[in-house]
């Protein structure tokens, strides 16, 4: 933000220079530059192709003279200058010197210059890299502000074609949206990076336009798009091998909303720990989802718990999201004028640019102030408005649907099952899995009856073992557990363990003795699982019966 202070004291600095030079046309000039005039000019000629060499012509300036003994023009030029090439080198650190007041010098400076197109991107890289320091800090509000200070900066200017000012707009606008996109202002960050690659394609700049593509698919990956996402990053890929790992939620979210929730979790945990903020949000919210079906509460504790630490964060942002989304939105609606040329006299120019500044600055806070806190205001009002509209009348209409919805999906899931399994060589494969000839090892030559239960307390099984026994039964009859607790409500997890040890031929007295309990618990699970499926014949037929008329 630029202050009251820092704009009183720039124009105070250049009120000695505007007597000099009031008359010329362009400051960079070698009256203007005594001291490293031709360096200077060499050093923003290498920039865009030779970063290294610039800086060390910089450097080698700095070494040669004191910056002290330099005029203000040449000082602050050469600030933004060895800040450039310090960036584009990736040797930034700790910048050169503060930009703040380079960035004041500059700004008052082309209120008298205001068609030296060089003075102007001079100015609007000031802006730019001041925002990179508070983006950085984290100051996200500031940051976008000097982005789009220096979008206006650029073009309140002459039209030009320069590649070097084209492709710096592209960079604007990428900074701005990633600012949008960090906030979820989805639908403006999308706008950002589509404006963005506009401009990198017009300088031919592949890398800037596949990355632009990317970011638009993290954004349709926030709004759950994964297809779209999908298709975003495949396309960035053709243009720059960007790597597969940005595929994994988009392929973890398709498969969740398929509920092939195997190969789900593959997919949303490694997209957990690689993905963006939001990505990882969402990837938490359908991993403890997962977790809380299939019963392992620690897992879901887990996810749950950074889901809901990371929406808190969110919402303790609106504040900030909202004051970044009127700063881009008086951007895009920004109507900015071309300068004109003064034809006053130096000395009433002087006074008139002093006094004009202060005035429209105070106007500016007091107007802009009052434009947030009414927008603000009324986005608040719009979103309890908005939000009363949705929520009338519709729970009951989408719980409907829903259920509907889910209905359908079921169906059709198994009718694919059906025919991609082999219900007798399924139910072979599962008979001769590894658990179950491990179970029927240990239960051999052992005459287990009614009242011999509690003699074998070292044949229960381990929370491994029936982990392994539910994987088997789901491995060879695809999510079995999964359909079996969703079209029985009323069966927990165990009853679902009880079954797939039914469904290996063993009698409640054999059951009870791997499960750790009475023959008469055992046999009142039976009976109660009985009851809850409709059928009065034994568990092993009625699961048999069961997993025909779904995969056979």
């Amino acid at each position: 933000m630029r202050s009251l202070g820092r704009f009183t004291l720039g124009m105070a600095l250049i009120v000695t220079l505007l007597c000099s030079c009031l008359k010329k046309s362009s400051v960079f000039n070698e009256q203007a530059t005594p001291h490293h005039f031709q360096e200077l000019r060499q050093a923003a000629t290498l920039m865009e192709t030779h970063p290294e060499q610039a800086l060390q012509l910089l450097e080698e300036c700095a070494a040669v003279s004191q910056l002290d003994g330099w005029n203000e023009v040449e000082r602050h030029e050469f600030r933004v200058l060895k800040t450039e090439a310090q960036y584009k080198v990736g040797k930034l650190g700790a910048i050169y010197e503060p930009l703040d007041e380079t960035v004041t010098f500059f700004d008052s400076l082309v209120q008298c210059y205001p068609k030296d197109g060089a003075l102007r991107f001079l100015l609007a890289k000031s802006y730019y890299y001041l925002g990179t320091e508070n983006t950085s800090a984290r100051q996200d509000v500031d940051a976008a502000d000097y982005f789009v200070a220096a979008l206006e900066t650029v073009w309140a200017g002459q039209a030009n074609k320069d590649n070097e000012q084209t492709r710096f707009k592209g960079l604007c606008h990428f900074r701005l949206g990633e600012i949008l996109y960090n906030y979820n202002i989805q639908t403006s960050a999308l706008q950002a990076f589509d404006s963005a690659r506009y401009y990198f394609a017009q300088v031919n700049d592949t890398l800037g336009v596949a990355a632009c593509i990317r970011s638009a698919g993290e954004v349709y990956l926030a709004n759950k798009g994964y297809e779209c996402a999908l298709g975003k990053f495949k396309e960035a890929n053709r243009l720059w091998n960007f790597g597969d790992a940005w595929y994994d939620h988009a392929i973890g979210g398709l498969f969740f909303e398929r509920q092939q929730l195997d190969s789900a979790v593959i997919y949303l945990e490694r997209s957990f720990v690689t993905g963006g903020p939001y990505t990882r949000i969402d990837a938490a919210a359908k991993l403890a989802e997962i977790w809380r079906e299939r019963g392992d509460a620690e897992k879901e504790n887990y996810y749950t718990l950074f889901y809901v630490q990371n929406s808190i964060r969110e919402a303790n942002r609106s504040f900030d999201k909202m004051e970044i989304e009127f700063i881009y939105d008086s951007l895009k609606n920004a109507d900015v004028p071309q300068a004109s040329r003064s034809v006053l006299t130096p000395h009433i120019l002087i006074v008139a640019v002093l006094v004009l500044a202060v005035i429209a600055l105070m106007a500016y806070i007091i107007v802009r102030n009052r434009h947030r806190i009414t927008h603000i205001e009324r986005q608040l009002s719009d979103i309890e408005k908005s939000h009363r509209e949705e929520t009338e009348g519709k729970d009951q209409r989408l719980q409907t649907i829903t259920q509907e919805l889910d209905a359908t999906k079921q169906q059709l899931e198994r009718h694919e099952q059906a025919l991609s399994i082999d219900f007798e060589a399924a139910l072979d494969r599962y008979l001769n899995a590894p658990i179950t000839l491990k179970i029927r090892k240990s239960l051999k030559g052992k005459d287990i009856m009614t009242k011999s239960v509690g003699l074998y307390p070292k044949l229960k099984l381990s929370e491994m073992d029936f982990i392994e026994v539910v994987r088997a039964a789901n491995s060879c009859f695809p999510d079995f557990s999964s359909h079996l607790l969703q079209d029985f409500g009323e069966l927990s997890t165990g009853d679902v363990r009880h079954c797939c040890l039914a469904l290996m031929g063993l009698n409640d007295a054999e059951i009870a003795v791997l499960e750790g309990i009475t023959y008469s618990g055992a046999n009142r699970r039976t009976k109660r699982i009985l009851s809850i499926m409709d059928d009065g014949a034994g568990l092993e037929e009625t699961v048999l019966l069961y997993l025909k008329k779904i995969y056979k």
